[in-house]
């Protein structure tokens, strides 16, 4: 298997090598972990990228994204943010951003809010999600996290193309660096609030104190298999959060109505079934009695195709 890394201080799509040629659509699942390697230079001679001791509650918030197509933008180097990114940014909070991806899954331009947490209140951690299923039409992947505490600060991807041409792409690697969302104006991670007016668009901060021009990370995403799944259901149903805490929302179309669905755990056991007697084209479904875990969801359309999705409830 190949691996490219790529050192880059702006947010880009990246071209790797062809692996796995599919000629026809297809689905594929991918695991994405990100590793943080945050410490000052005075803790970390060789990999330190903060010029300053950490302060003593340093950690990063959940990471969250989705994946989408070409019409649709997260966040975008030299753009100014989103309430939804600014949220995420300045506090953590993923509200916003949450509301800004259903739209768009709305307007048929995502297919997945993308949500998990940090394995460790710390630096240097990683998270991890696991086994991600990728439509071919929504094949770009954004994601952010806020370096916390800090102003405005965090890491972030802009619509990383897991395809290339009739392929899916194999592992990815790429270090990741600081940026400001531009909506703040603290200098320090612990400076009070000090709104900037106006807003400026977001910018990396390498070599921009307290930051040096060492990488906060990596990122890899790495390519599972092919999923045998009918593609024009898999770009009629979404699944929303996912990951989530206990209660989903399934979005179907007219042409494709949901009729019922059930919930196996990872060993096969149904736990949990839904008939929509309404044919709603919005279900909302409460699954908080399951333990926290991976779940498959499968389900029945009004015509008669089946299609399974993964869900994650934490």
């Amino acid at each position: 298997m190949k691996t490219t890394t790529i050192r880059r201080f702006f947010i880009v799509a990246i071209t790797l090598s062809v692996f796995n040629v599919v000629t026809a659509q297809s689905v594929a699942s991918y695991t994405i972990t990100v590793t943080s390697v945050w410490d000052s230079e005075a803790n970390d001679p060789i990999q330190g990228n903060s010029i300053v001791p950490l302060p003593g509650n340093a950690h990063w918030s959940d990471l969250v994204g989705a994946t989408h197509n070409s019409n649709a933008t997260l966040l975008e180097m030299g753009s100014l943010a989103s309430i939804g990114v600014k949220d995420v940014a300045e506090l953590g909070n993923n509200t916003a951003i949450m509301n800004e991806v259903q739209a768009l899954i709305n307007n048929g331009d995502a297919d997945q809010f993308l949500q998990t947490d940090f394995q460790d209140f710390a630096p240097r951690t990683s998270a991890v999600l696991m086994n991600i299923e990728v439509s071919e039409d929504y094949p770009l992947l954004s994601l952010l996290s806020m370096i916390a505490p800090s102003p405005d600060w965090m890491i972030a991807v802009n619509s990383i193309n897991l395809r290339d041409g009739n392929s899916w792409r194999d592992e990815i690697v790429m270090d990741l660096f600081p940026y400001d969302a531009g909506t703040d104006s603290g200098s320090t991670y612990t400076s009070a609030n000090q709104v900037t007016n106006p807003t400026q668009p977001i910018s990396a901060l390498v070599n921009v104190s307290p930051f040096n021009d060492k990488p906060i990370g990596t990122i890899t995403i790495t390519f599972n298999e092919t999923l045998s799944v009918d593609s024009s259901s898999i770009s009629s149903v979404s699944l929303f959060p996912n990951p989530s805490n206990g209660i989903i929302q399934i979005n179907t179309t007219n042409a494709k109505v949901l009729q019922s669905a059930s919930v196996f755990d990872v060993l096969g056991k149904k736990v949990a079934t839904i008939e929509n007697s309404n044919l709603d084209t919005s279900l909302n479904w409460n699954l908080d009695t399951l333990n926290s875990g991976i779940y498959l969801v499968r389900m029945t359309l009004s015509d008669e195709s089946t299609l399974t999705k993964k869900v994650v409830i934490k």
